[in-house]
This record gives C-alpha cells, structure tokens and sequence, in this order.
C-alpha cells in the first residue's frame, strides 16, 4: 500500500508539472494569437487549453483514486475518471464549432497577420509539447489515466506543426491562407482524437459490454464448464475503463443437488473468467431448477 501511494505521489509530481509547462504556454500562445491575428495560433492555443485539462484531469483522477469505497459510493470513485473524460471531450467540440466559424468567416477576406511573432510562439508551444510529453513518457506505459494525457500532448504536437508552417508560409512569402487551412487542420486532428474519447467515455457511463470481450463468446465458454446446463441474465460491464465485471444466473444439471457442489461450481466460474477473460469482479447466483423452468428467459 506504501508502495502504491509512493507511485501515485511521484506520478502526480510530473502531472504537476507538465500541467503548469503548458498552462504557462497556453497564455502565451492565447495572448500571440490574439497579437499577431493567427486563427491556426488560436487553435493551436485552444488545443493546448485541452491538454491543460486533461493534465488536471489526471491529477484529480490519481489523487481521487486513492480513496476507497464507503458505504455511500460502493464502487469507489472509478467513474470520476469517465464523467471527466465525457466533460473534456464535450469541451473540445465547442472549441472546435468556434474556430470553424472564425476560419468561415474569415475565408475570402483579408488578414494582416504577423508572420515573424506567429513562428515564434508556435515553436515554443511544440516546445512546451515536447517537454511535457517527455515528463510524462516514463509513466504512460503501465497506467491508462497517464497514458490519455500523454496521448493528448503528442496530439497537440502536431498541431504545433501545423502553426509553424503556417507561419513559416506568412513569414516568407505572406501566404494568410494557409492560415485557414492550418487551423482546419488542428481541428480535424483534435476531433478525430475526440471522437474516440466520447465513444469510449458514454460507452462506460452506458454500462455497454467492453470492446475487448464478447458476449456470446463468454456466454458459451461458461456453459461449457462442468455441471452447468443453462446460462440467464448474463451481463457484462465496466466499472473503470479497466476494470471488467460481470453478473449471471447459472441452472447447474440435475446431479449437482447439494450445497457444496454449488460453492465448487461458484469458485472454478469465478476462477475461469479471471484468467481468461481479466474478469475479477464477478457475481455468480445459483437458482434452483423449478425457479429456472418457471421464469425461463435466455
């Protein structure tokens, strides 16, 4: 338990500090936007915003982890993490919707845009981009929250590409459109990695079987277990985005009339679908064969 804590303080430690690298530097790429009339800078600014949120996303969620269930909030605090995920996403569209419009109702007029401060700026952002991904780049392999925000920097790293040819362009031969198509550019990028996370985040709060499990296929392995004749009101879950659990009703065959047969019959399920399937949180009830053949449902 020392250990753990230990792990999650260090964690939090380089959280802490890739969240203040690129708030620092989502000031300063707002502000260089609004400066040199940018709209890809603006966007650029607008995705690093996102990751200034997923970080303090993940230290809320590392440190809100900690905490144990009660006898109020029975699963612990898991789904904060979710519901985090779902907000985060939710945001990043309505960025997106804004600077679509702005680059709309920019399309076909003129921009003075300052070419020289524009590059600037952009090449410092990649650089607080790198900086904060490489922080966090000894972490993301054996832990999901950090691995989102790390995701999330790489991602933005590409949009500070973006920018700095953008302005390599205006600077050099004062081509403003590439302004427009740049901007469109970061905002194709953060909405196909937005995508993914809604899917994921309302598939969660949705209680949907997790991609990586079937249905069907664990339906039948079960049945194919000793002494087990019938499978009903089977279903699969997550609690946390890596934490699988599962509920069922089991008919056992006409044998297995005692007690303790069913207590085997429990603990070798229980045992199958941890190994085989990652499923440790289990609920398994056996239900007398009158009650089966009465309230058949399949």
């Amino acid at each position: 338990m020392h250990d753990h804590l230990h792990r999650g303080t260090t964690i939090r430690k380089h959280l802490w500090w890739a969240f203040w690298i690129n708030f620092i530097f989502f000031i300063i790429e707002l502000f260089g936007g609004i400066y040199s009339n940018s709209l890809a800078l603006l966007s650029d600014a607008g995705h690093m915003f996102t990751d200034v949120m997923a970080l303090g996303l993940a230290i809320f969620v590392s440190k809100i982890g900690e905490k144990l269930a009660n006898a109020k909030w029975t699963y612990g605090y898991m789904r904060a993490e979710v519901i985090g995920a779902f907000v985060n996403g939710a945001t990043l569209v309505f960025i997106c919707g804004f600077i679509l419009i702005e680059a709309v109702e920019r399309f076909g007029t003129s921009q003075n845009i300052l070419g020289g401060p524009m590059l600037m700026i952009a090449i410092s952002g990649l650089f607080a981009n790198g900086i904060s991904a490489w922080i966090l780049s000894k972490d993301h392999q054996d832990n999901m929250n950090i691995k989102g925000a790390y995701l999330h920097l790489l991602a933005d790293t590409l949009g500070s590409v973006g920018a700095i040819i953008s302005g390599l362009a205006i600077w050099l031969w004062n081509f403003t459109i590439i302004d427009i198509i740049a901007s469109i550019f970061i905002v194709v990028l953060i909405l196909i990695g937005t995508k993914s996370l809604l899917e994921q985040s309302v598939k969660l709060l949705m209680d949907t079987v997790p991609e990586h499990l079937d249905y069907n296929t664990i339906k039948e392995s079960i049945l194919k277990l000793e002494h087990i004749e019938q499978v009903h009101d089977l279903h699969i879950w997550s609690i946390s985005q890596n934490k699988p659990s599962l509920s069922a009703h089991l008919k056992l065959c006409s044998e297995c009339t005692e007690t303790h047969h069913w207590s085997e019959c429990l603990k070798n399920t229980q045992s199958f679908l941890a190994k085989e399937y990652g499923i440790k949180h289990c609920t398994l009830q056996i239900e007398p064969m009158d009650f089966i053949e009465e309230n058949h449902c399949g």
